[in-house]
């Protein structure tokens, strides 16, 4: 079965007459995209169950077609309970072909965020963080990730997070990934100059204003050309700054800069979205044309255990899983069939150093 062939298949199960919306896809379909942005939540600590999640995540997978999901940890910070690669590792390999992972959103991102402030950055801080980056990935990870400059917090318990993506301890983890041949998976909401912070995020901790983050992370870009930047969430932006002219432009002017693609229905609360009712944006769809082989499909999904307990930040972002992974389906198949096959896996198969999954 050909990818086109494929998502008619799901397409068929799964789209709803009214517009925007996605009805339940037949269940088993045979996998055949990538997902590169994918979050576990377990219970953690001695009832660890990240099994449970990585069964949901297996269920999702082939509902709606996934052959492989990269796993990477949230950004996190010391006030969280962190956690990150080795909490979820070793489970990973029951499933062998499914699954590869990242590291650093737990370790790393909080290491960068306890030294914002830049003048605490000294060589021996620069060699105690490189030594845990080289770690990660001996120990197995493709990557690092998720990695936050700034991190707006969408709902109780959800962090704020800045620093400028081009922060020295960032620079040093440039420098390791272009090293290691891996790539970084950057969280950085796009703010185009000094803004007030927009009213639907106007709430502690989100600070009254937000700076600049569209120059440093051109800097960072500019720092080491072999360091491999996946900008997460294009497609679906909370701030308006990540449009398709704005990552055009620094696509143009920065070969080592890719974007995964978090594509959401049409009533998402959200600005610049790859998906509209009519369509395909226009604008999207250029950019896509100019830059095929420099997106990736990351869903940015929450897969819960069945074991877990309260109502955290991640559990409610899994209440939008189905509706994203359906606006995705509907987003391949909007696509030429080339354009699909590269968006929706040769360029993660190419740019993370994955072996084909199961077909």
């Amino acid at each position: 079965m050909t990818l086109k062939q494929f998502i008619a298949v799901v397409l068929a199960a799964s789209m709803a007459s009214a517009p925007g919306t996605y009805a339940q896809p037949a269940a088993r379909i045979p996998p055949r995209w990538i997902d590169v942005h994918l979050h576990l939540i377990g219970e953690r600590g001695p009832r660890g169950d990240f099994a449970g999640a990585i069964a949901s995540a297996i269920e999702a997978m082939d509902r709606f077609g996934i052959a492989t999901a990269i796993v990477l940890p949230p950004p996190q910070i010391d006030e969280q309970m962190r956690y990150d690669a080795p909490a979820f590792a070793a489970a990973l390999q029951r499933y062998r072909g499914r699954f590869a992972y990242l590291g650093g959103g737990g370790t790393l991102n909080s290491f960068i965020h306890r030294h914002a402030d830049a003048s605490t950055v000294s060589d021996a801080v620069k060699r105690q963080f490189a030594a845990a980056a080289e770690k990660l990935i001996d120990d197995g990870a493709v990557g690092f990730g998720e990695m936050a400059s700034l991190h707006m917090s969408a709902t109780a318990r959800h962090p704020y997070e800045f620093v400028p993506a081009d922060h020295p301890l960032f620079r040093v983890l440039a420098d390791v990934a272009a090293k290691r041949d891996v790539p970084i998976d950057l969280h950085m909401d796009a703010v185009a100059g000094e803004m007030p912070t927009p009213a639907r995020f106007a709430v502690p901790p989100n600070p009254p204003k937000l700076a600049d983050t569209m120059a440093a992370l051109a800097r960072l870009l500019a720092y080491n050309r072999k360091a491999r930047i996946i900008w997460a969430h294009g497609g679906s932006d909370p701030l308006g700054a990540m449009s398709p002219a704005a990552i055009g432009r620094l696509m143009d002017a920065n070969p080592n800069l890719f974007v995964s693609l978090r594509i959401v229905g049409p009533p998402a609360p959200m600005m610049n979205k790859a998906l509209s009712n009519e369509g395909l944006d226009p604008d999207w769809r250029e950019l896509l044309r100019r830059h095929v082989d420099r997106f990736v499909i990351g869903t940015d999904s929450f897969m819960v255990s069945p074991t877990m307990r309260g109502g955290g930040p991640g559990v409610r972002f899994a209440e939008r899983n189905t509706p994203k992974l359906r606006a995705t389906i509907h987003f391949l198949s909007l696509l030429p069939p080339g354009a699909a096959r590269r968006i929706g896996r040769d360029n993660a198969l190419r740019i993370y150093r994955l072996r084909p999954g199961p077909a």
